[in-house]
């Protein structure tokens, strides 16, 4: 497989504790442009709807690059990774389309339905309704944490036969393994995470159940105060899971890793407070998908000291740079 090389991620000494990573995250917000999207409705295969706010680069033609970005747990187009990655993608001709997943953002409206890890066909209604869109432009794929695996479950269910028009994905910090991570959120340096999560979407389903008068719902009503007994008691049942432990079995993309022929970039740290770094050296994986660790950076931080980038986001520039060098390859294999 071609692999481009990356120069290393280097932390300011303020920045390397990884939960100070984690949290830059979410508030460290960078620059996230002022174009305005053009909001579009996907129907999924159970006739259900999402939401996806499509920008185009001013001098974007028809053919040209056509990125689609999916948030993490809890988040929706608006999360500061996928902004700062979309604007640094668009400003090099890559249009992008982000996307809400069911019950986030702008789709908890439209949704009858939620949002979870193994919801590969939702991501996959969307690739169709790009190709559809866009018929003739090549497609990144780029996951966030949740949205990460996701995407590699796409990857691997898709085989041999991925669409022609998906040359690339890149996938950051994803929780392949759904039981692990779920262990790993109960250890106590971790549980801050686990209660927040759940507080997230027991709010959430809270607003929903007044707000959308066919919600999907199992009329739990204690709702729980840990994640995987949400999982269990919530997510499972009503996507027709035996429990939260079915529901990890299936929905983890590890075991499937194997499958994925799309060349994809796995980004991760070892110090992820959220993921256990362990997972992806434990499951075997395919020649296409290319590993990169660092030893900081926490979950989705990657708050770095400058160096060679013109601001501290080290890893939403090496999404561009990847992109970027996918096109630049495939150019010089047409000529």
């Amino acid at each position: 497989m071609w692999e481009p090389e990356h120069p290393p991620f280097r932390p300011s000494w303020w920045w390397s504790n990884p939960h100070l990573q984690t949290l830059s995250a979410v508030f460290k917000r960078g620059d996230f442009g002022s174009t305005t999207a053009v909001v579009r409705t996907v129907t999924t295969h159970d006739q259900d709807q999402i939401v996806v706010h499509d920008n185009c680069p001013k001098k974007w033609i028809t053919g040209d690059r056509v990125a689609i970005i999916v948030h993490g747990l809890c988040g929706s187009h608006q999360s500061p990774p996928v902004q700062r990655t979309a604007v640094k993608l668009r400003r090099q001709g890559v249009r992008t389309i982000r996307v809400d997943m069911r019950g986030w953002g702008a789709s908890a409206l439209v949704s009858r339905g939620h949002a979870y890890a193994g919801a590969s066909a939702d991501l996959g209604a969307v690739v169709a309704a790009v190709q559809q869109w866009f018929p003739i432009s090549k497609i990144s794929l780029v996951g966030f944490s949740l949205g990460g695996n996701l995407l590699l479950k796409l990857l691997a269910e898709w085989g041999n036969e991925p669409p022609a028009e998906v040359d690339s994905a890149i996938a950051i910090s994803p929780p392949i393994d759904l039981f692990r991570t779920a262990c790993n959120l109960r250890h106590w340096g971790n549980r801050w995470y686990d209660g927040y999560f759940t507080r997230r979407l027991c709010a959430q389903l809270r607003w929903r159940r007044k707000h959308v008068p066919d919600l999907i719902d199992n009329g739990l009503r204690r709702l729980p105060n840990r994640l995987v007994h949400f999982d269990d008691q919530f997510t499972a049942p009503i996507h027709g899971f035996d429990g939260a432990d079915d529901y990890y079995r299936q929905s983890g993309a590890a075991s499937r890793l194997r499958e994925v022929r799309v060349p994809t970039m796995l980004v991760a740290a070892e110090d992820d407070p959220l993921v256990p770094v362990e997972m992806y050296y434990e499951w075997p994986r395919s020649s296409r998908i290319e590993l990169i660790t660092t030893r900081r950076g926490g979950h989705l931080g990657f708050l770095g000291c400058g160096g060679c980038d013109p601001d501290p986001f080290w890893l939403e520039w090496r999404i561009a740079h990847w992109i970027a060098e996918v096109d630049s390859k495939r150019t010089a294999l047409t000529h």
